[in-house]
């Protein structure tokens, strides 16, 4: 990122700050994203649990 991009971001995360709508920003973070491992269930999906349960 080159410093007038870096200035534009500055400004506009000031100014979503200025104006309530998010309380802090954070930075992204430095490390690698790892991959997630998925889990074994019994039963049905959950999905269909969730939409069972909203109806």
């Amino acid at each position: 990122m080159d410093k007038e991009e870096a200035e534009k971001q500055a400004v506009f995360h000031q100014s979503l700050l200025d104006a309530g709508l998010v309380k802090q920003i954070k930075r992204p973070s430095s490390q690698p994203i790892t991959e997630r491992r998925l889990i074994e269930i019994e039963g049905k999906p959950i999905s269909e649990t969730i939409i069972e349960e909203r109806r």
